[in-house]
């Protein structure tokens, strides 16, 4: 394979021989993070919005539209319910009634796989092989903990492709890049993190207006990156809820209670060495072994990542993705020297051997392989027993005891319950219920409020409770006059009432 330059860009020739069946990197990485993630198979399926996501696609396959008041809860019947995340609803929707739960779970590899393919590809640009394959493993340690069957993973590839453009065109010193507007479209019915790409393309263009391509002017660069800011705003209101499901995220951002008490707002906690840990201590180290400055503007960016963060742990995906592409450009010529100094060691000469872009017979063979892979996934069904979010045998317990009429659930087994056509008193839609809702929630689950849950248990004629063993309310129940546990394992305690409620 030859390359020829051509005034500033650098042409590559397509691979020759035997290496047209060799991928390339970003292929390579995809392959490796589908056999990374595709073996944990029910860990991608632990989190109790996955069955919520499926019961709301399924119900807006059956009704052919979207529920505007919410079908699932006995508290809330008929409350205006703002679906944001219709399509990512409905594609684990089908996904899941077509191919079932293993299905299910490797649609999330391949989603994963796609989104490390376009980050190599992106890295790659700039750096060299060795270097931008080491980076791209620590992307994958950061972004794999994340990796559950819910919307912000059916949309991850959506949030690479985005931000790859919008840094690759300011690296260059280009204008905005008008063609990726398309994916704002995707991004906004899959997941309510859109709000972000729209907010790094209005920090790109103030970048781009301090410190202007060559050629153009700081108004020039306003206009330019104005004009694709208000475009990508258009993008935005192109959604199934119009208005409303472009403002429907910023509702979660404004709700304190939520935010101190479910795991993904939580901080980070530092109990051992992970892979945020080793982001913060690699950046240090670059930052003394380079000597590298970076521009303020990115410094800022990367101060305000890693402020995210540490701040909330669903952030971890935002540093994964925009970081290294936030710093390829201002360190590429640094690190390229260290690892590739000269003709490069016999490690980084080796890294040179899969092509920069791969022949038709290598992709080939890799879509050959992923559907290969897939189809041997597929054929082992997963079962999905008793578990923390699964409380299978207790709502089967219930049902054999002959229980009917409203239930009071634990939060995380909303999700379940709803999968199986039990009405509820709460799930993980936070943006349905609101704060004042959770807020009144938290004291009862916890039994810290026994006169305000007997108060509820006999003014909303609730006839059995559903609770993880640890929460308060299950010593409540015990004690409670008129009522009695009928069921009890490590995931779920049932209690059923005795008398009428008064």
């Amino acid at each position: 394979m030859s390359q020829d330059r051509i005034g500033s860009q650098e042409i590559v020739a397509r691979p020759s021989g035997w290496r047209r069946m060799m991928p390339s990197w970003p292929l390579i990485a995809a392959i490796a993070a589908v056999l990374m993630v595709a073996y944990r198979g029910k860990l991608l399926l632990g989190d109790p919005d996955t069955y919520l996501h499926i019961a709301a696609g399924n119900w807006m396959m059956a009704h052919r539209a979207l529920p505007t008041a919410d079908p699932f809860s006995w508290s809330l019947p008929g409350s205006h319910w703002v679906v944001h995340e219709w399509l990512a609803e409905l594609a684990l929707a089908a996904i899941y009634d077509l191919l079932g739960w293993a299905g299910l779970a490797y649609a999330t590899a391949l989603c994963f796989a796609l989104s490390i393919a376009l980050m190599t590809r992106a890295v790659l640009r700039q750096l060299e092989p060795l270097v931008g394959m080491l980076i791209v493993l620590l992307i994958l340690l950061l972004l794999e903990p994340h990796l559950l069957a819910r919307a912000h993973v059916l949309a991850l590839p959506a949030l690479v492709a985005w931000c790859a453009a919008l840094f690759a065109a300011r690296d260059a010193g280009r204008g905005p890049p008008w063609p990726v507007l398309p994916v704002m479209v995707l991004w906004v019915n899959l997941h309510g993190g859109y709000m972000f790409g729209i907010a790094l393309a209005g920090y790109l263009g103030a970048e781009a207006v301090l410190t202007p391509g060559t050629g153009s002017g700081r108004m020039a660069e306003a206009r330019r990156w104005g004009g694709f800011v208000l475009a990508s705003l258009g993008c935005a209101l192109l959604n199934a809820n119009g208005l409303e499901g472009v403002l429907e995220p910023f509702r979660i951002l404004s709700m304190p209670t939520l935010q101190s008490t479910f795991v993904e707002w939580q901080s980070h906690q530092f109990h051992g060495l992970d892979a945020v840990e080793l982001w913060l201590l690699g950046t240090i180290l670059l930052g003394f072994t380079t000597g590298a400055r970076l521009p303020p503007t990115r410094l800022i960016l990367l101060l305000g990542l890693f402020h995210m963060t540490l701040q909330h742990l669903r952030h971890e995906d935002l540093l994964a993705v925009v970081a290294p592409l936030a710093l390829i450009a201002p360190l590429a010529p640094r690190l390229n020297a260290i690892t590739k100094p000269g003709g490069g060691s016999s490690v980084s000469r080796m890294f040179d051997v899969p092509p920069p872009r791969a022949a038709w017979p290598a992709v080939a063979l890799t879509f050959g392989f992923l559907a290969l892979y897939g189809w041997s996934v597929v054929r082992q069904p997963i079962d999905r027993e008793n578990s923390v979010v699964t409380p299978s045998a207790a709502l089967d317990a219930g049902r054999q005891a002959g229980i009917t009429g409203r239930v009071f659930n634990s939060e995380h087994f909303g999700g379940y319950l709803i999968f199986k056509g039990v009405p509820v008193y709460i799930d993980g839609r936070m943006e349905l219920y609101g704060d004042d809702y959770l807020k009144r929630y938290l004291p009862l689950a916890t039994g810290k409020d026994a006169a305000a849950l007997t108060d509820l248990l006999d003014r909303d004629h609730v006839t059995w409770t559903i609770l993880a063993p640890e929460e308060g309310a299950v010593q409540v129940m015990d004690a409670q006059p008129g009522w009695r546990r009928i069921y009890a394992d490590a995931f779920a305690v049932v209690h059923a009432r005795t008398d009428s409620p008064r």
